[in-house]
């Protein structure tokens, strides 16, 4: 492989352009979703480490409390549309003027129900009369969205992702540099809500610079239906998706104070970072390339297979590395004042692993149009969940709502390993299978970094860098070194990999 300078330089310019098939698409998407998170999660660290000094937890308490009224009273009414629009293989830039319609009653709708009736509603449900105007402030999000130029979807669709890659970090920057100035001036919640808003106002203006459909007012309620029958599965799905994401916040903020939620909401986000956040950038690109290829069942399990072998070998040495470094990095990311959340980042992390594959089998079942499946397996999860949830969390404290969630979701993926035997031919073999390599690598990797701590703490930020560095220097080595032992399977999926770069 030629690792010269200019080689890779033309190849990262390649990566921009649209790819030449189906399978060069994915590859060159994967590379630029991945490439967009790190950026996106590296201007999203800056701001945590200011966040975090600036605010307290009550903050965050507060600010999860007022987001859960407008994602309650935005996913209870959602269309689906756009996952429609995605999946349908006819010629669907018919039916996007009536999308956009329908979204922009839909939004300004929802803007006055938050405004009017909702808000007041969650200050009486939290015992909290500030959720009140920050649930007010932040229903402009969706007077702001009924602008939406929903040709955007199309790019996904298209497998643009070089556009799409923009576009986000456009998006991410304009909300981490306006809640960063605004917590600096303010020192209180409302800078996340300000940061909120100016997300979406970004989101709104550059729809219309990234994609050059413009839409109109006009409503054809034959093609909205057609889009409706795939789209209501997915909306069931993200009513109950819902329902388990928010389920724990829900819960935490109606039986514990606003500083334990906020202490749950940063576990939360820092210990799914590493696992969740590289199965949710691939399986983004996995959606619209197995819907392209759904027909073709043997490539589809061949597919499934050799890319989730490439994301098990990322996302479980990224959660045991959080794992054996979570106190430390606790401490320096976040500060002592935060160090409350440990305890329930060990928990989050452990569920993490379980959320990436869903994540991937999430993508499958979307792109075979079986967007049903995926509503069963969280209805699994809900039922399990909540049927536990609240004893844990009134003994416990957040560390028995983080346990709820971790049982809840082991339960659902033992059924999604039951439908995807039946799906592409999957069972439990399979899948120890595509993760036996990682986790034993893992492993020796996780006691590595132990006996190194018991003999050289991490007592400063360059300790815990150079740990993290020489915890994937080890890691990646091994996995090389055991790699034929294990059949040879994990660089023959780099090859192809390499093939359409």
């Amino acid at each position: 492989m030629d690792l010269s300078l200019k080689n890779l330089i033309n190849k990262f310019i390649g990566v921009w352009k649209d790819g030449e098939n189906t399978s060069q698409q994915f590859v060159r998407g994967s590379v630029l979703s991945i490439f967009s998170r790190i950026i996106i999660k590296s201007i999203q660290f800056f701001r945590a480490v200011i966040l975090a000094r600036l605010l307290f937890p009550t903050d965050f308490g507060l600010f999860g409390m007022a987001s859960i009224v407008i994602s309650a009273t935005e996913v209870f009414s959602q269309t689906g549309f756009s996952s429609a629009i995605i999946h349908e293989k006819e010629n669907v830039k018919n039916y996007l003027n009536s999308v956009w319609t329908v979204n922009f009653i839909r939004n300004i709708f929802l803007g006055f129900l938050v405004y009017f009736g909702a808000a007041p509603l969650a200050s009486i449900f939290f015992h909290n009369a500030v959720v009140i105007p920050l649930a007010k402030a932040l229903s402009l999000t969706f007077f702001l969205m009924s602008f939406y130029n929903i040709g955007v979807v199309l790019l996904d669709k298209e497998m643009q992702y070089n556009k799409i890659t923009l576009y986000n970090i456009i998006c991410v920057v304009a909300e981490v540099i306006t809640v960063v100035i605004s917590a600096l001036i303010l020192r209180n919640v409302w800078a996340l809500v300000f940061g909120v808003i100016a997300n979406r106002l970004m989101a709104v203006i550059f729809s219309y610079y990234f994609h050059p459909f413009r839409p109109k007012f006009t409503l054809d309620l034959s093609g909205a239906r057609r889009l409706f029958k795939y789209g209501k599965w997915v909306s069931l799905a993200g009513i109950i998706a819902f329902l388990v994401g928010q389920g724990d916040n829900i819960t935490i903020g109606r039986l514990l104070a606003p500083d334990q939620l906020g202490y749950y909401l940063i576990a939360f986000s820092f210990g799914t970072l590493p696992a969740i956040e590289i199965a949710r950038v691939l399986g983004n690109v996995l959606f619209p390339l197995f819907s392209k290829i759904q027909q073709d069942k043997e490539r589809l399990r061949r597919t499934f297979i050799r890319v989730a072998r490439i994301i098990f070998s990322l996302t479980i040495p990224a959660s045991v590395g959080l794992f054996v470094l979570a106190r430390e990095a606790v401490h320096f990311v976040y500060s002592d004042r935060w160090l409350a959340v440990v305890p329930i980042l060990y928990v989050i992390i452990l569920y993490s692993f379980l959320k990436s594959f869903e994540l991937v089998e999430n993508s499958l079942f979307l792109g075979v149009g079986k967007p049903k499946t995926n509503s069963v397996i969280t209805i699994i999860q809900i039922i399990v969940m909540f049927s536990v949830i609240v004893p844990l969390t009134k003994i416990y404290g957040p560390v028995g709502t983080a346990w709820s969630v971790f049982v809840g979701s082991v339960v659902a993926q033992i059924y999604a390993l039951y439908v995807l035997r039946h799906e592409i031919i999957l069972g439990v073999k399979g899948f120890v299978r595509m993760v036996s390599l990682p986790v034993v690598a893992s492993l020796i990797m996780f006691s590595i970094l132990y006996l190194s701590k018991m003999i050289l703490p991490v007592s400063n930020v360059i300790l815990l860098l150079l740990y993290i560095l020489a915890g994937a220097g080890i890691y990646f080595f091994i996995v090389l070194k055991l790699d034929k032992v294990f059949g040879g399977r994990f660089i023959h999926s780099l090859e192809l990999i390499k093939k359409y770069l």
